[in-house]
């Protein structure tokens, strides 16, 4: 039996040549280091400070003119301490972000207290939507104190495993998406221009308060 292109004039059943040996391991080895690189890639992706700054990068393209994405800091406020993982400030509102960097099957509910993380995982999450609300009822009356009572903050949740794009279904709560997907979500959500605000104000005003637990972005 033979084979026409690169295995042309070799027997895929016997060698019978030195160069049929070398030809074969060299393959092996090809197709071993080429599953090694992927995997590794893979696994790389799905670290939670990967995932974290590719989100960050994407948000930032998303948000318009000086949008910006803040992460690991804790806001402090006349209301106490409040960590953040991610604060995106887009043009025209403010999302508390909880970033999921590996699962591609997530099932939950708004009101339960774990979610499931299945597919290229097999785990249990602490359910994030209480400490998005958490975060946006800090945020809230401190913008509002300091003259931006109009500001909308909301809570979003990103799917970031690269492995296979996300499933989810969680019951009471639609604000979370894929990663790849989030392009798409502009285009069908784009900014409202009658809530755009002064960005930089905006900015400045948080960063006075806040208490970097990491790296800003």
């Amino acid at each position: 039996m033979r084979v026409n292109g690169w295995f042309d004039g070799i027997n895929v059943w016997k060698i019978h040549t030195l160069g049929d040996l070398i030809f074969y391991v060299l393959l092996i080895l090809l197709g071993v280091l080429i599953f090694f690189l992927v995997i590794r890639r893979i696994n790389h992706n799905r670290r939670p400070d990967v995932a974290m700054k590719r989100v960050a990068r994407r948000l930032k393209r998303l948000g318009g003119k000086g949008s910006r994405v803040y992460t690991n800091f804790t806001l402090r406020t006349f209301a106490g301490d409040t960590p953040f993982e991610m604060l995106w400030v887009a043009r025209d509102k403010l999302y508390a972000v909880k970033v999921i960097p590996q699962g591609t099957r997530i099932a939950g509910s708004s009101t339960g207290s774990t979610w499931r993380l299945g597919g290229s995982v097999n785990d249990t999450m602490k359910n994030p939507l209480p400490a998005l609300e958490n975060q946006r009822r800090a945020l809230l009356p401190y913008l509002s104190a300091k003259g931006f009572e109009e500001i909308m903050v909301e809570p979003l949740v990103i799917c970031a495993d690269t492995y296979e794009t996300p499933r989810f279904k969680i019951d009471g709560f639609t604000s979370i998406y894929t990663y790849k997907y989030l392009g798409a979500w502009r285009r069908k959500f784009p900014l409202a221009r009658r809530l755009f605000f002064d960005v930089d104000k905006v900015c400045a005003l948080l960063e006075e308060a806040m208490l970097p637990n990491g790296p800003a972005k």
